[in-house]
């Protein structure tokens, strides 16, 4: 299922936009649907929706604002608005597709259709790795995979020191500075790594356990690293990752 999150200022809106997915789009679910850009953010870190459907001209914060909230966003994003006008800063901002108001039910259909389909794809990408990483010796599990352009680099688990979501790729942070950008999401490596004390503190952070040095409290905290970089905990994660502090 194609999880996807609505926002926009106008309850008809929101609700035409419902009504349109839920007739025309089989295989997609609305996990929430919000007026505003404050809205979204709690709503984002709770569902961590593949697509958002985005209006544009909104009262208080238009929808680019929700970029400077989420420089790195892990969804795709369809700008739905009644306004030409923003097509271009749309773009910028790495939109998947724009489709004006009144919405042409033809153009919904096809493009939420091509956001499925890359999901799909990326889904069976992450799928087949996992595959190869479950066949690897046991000796060799102390070390990861990591897809290339060429094939494999396969990195010790305990150089890691953090991986950071942007967009559908995972950042990768080692300890010999070194920095790696790997083709995948971090709910993957996630996935993966959760064996090796890793643990997901924030919708955009998943950190090695083994390299925090320091917690600060806070409304869900901060977390400095091995490479004395602050990682922010989100509140919904805090007590998972304190309870996984004190089981080392």
């Amino acid at each position: 299922m194609l999880t996807t999150l609505i926002i926009d200022d106008e309850e008809n809106s929101r609700i035409t936009l419902r009504n349109f997915v839920a007739r025309y789009c089989p295989g997609v679910t609305i996990v929430a649907d919000v007026p505003s850009v404050a809205a979204a953010l709690p709503a984002i870190e709770q569902h961590v929706p593949q697509l958002v459907l985005l209006d544009i001209d909104m009262p208080i914060e238009n929808g680019f604002t929700l970029f400077e909230r989420i420089p790195k966003p892990g969804f795709h994003t369809v700008f739905v608005t009644a306004y030409d006008t923003y097509a271009l800063q749309a773009i910028k901002q790495h939109a998947f597709d724009y489709l004006l108001k009144p919405v042409n039910i033809d153009e919904l259909i096809h493009t939420v259709n091509r956001v499925r389909l890359l999901c799909e794809q990326q889904v069976k990408a992450q799928r087949y790795d996992k595959l190869l990483s479950s066949l690897q010796p046991p000796a060799t599990r102390s070390r990861i995979g990591l897809p290339t352009a060429q094939g494999y680099e396969y990195v010790p688990v305990a150089d890691i020191i953090r991986c950071e979501a942007e967009g559908c790729y995972t950042i990768f942070y080692f300890v010999t500075g070194k920095k790696m950008i790997v083709c995948r999401t971090l709910g993957f490596f996630e996935g993966i790594l959760n064996e090796y004390n890793f643990q997901r503190i924030h919708h955009r952070h998943l950190i090695n356990i083994e390299h925090v040095q320091q917690y600060e409290r806070g409304r869900g905290g901060t977390v400095t690293m091995s490479d004395k970089q602050q990682i922010p905990v989100s509140q919904r994660k805090r007590d998972d990752f304190l309870n996984a502090l004190k089981s080392m």
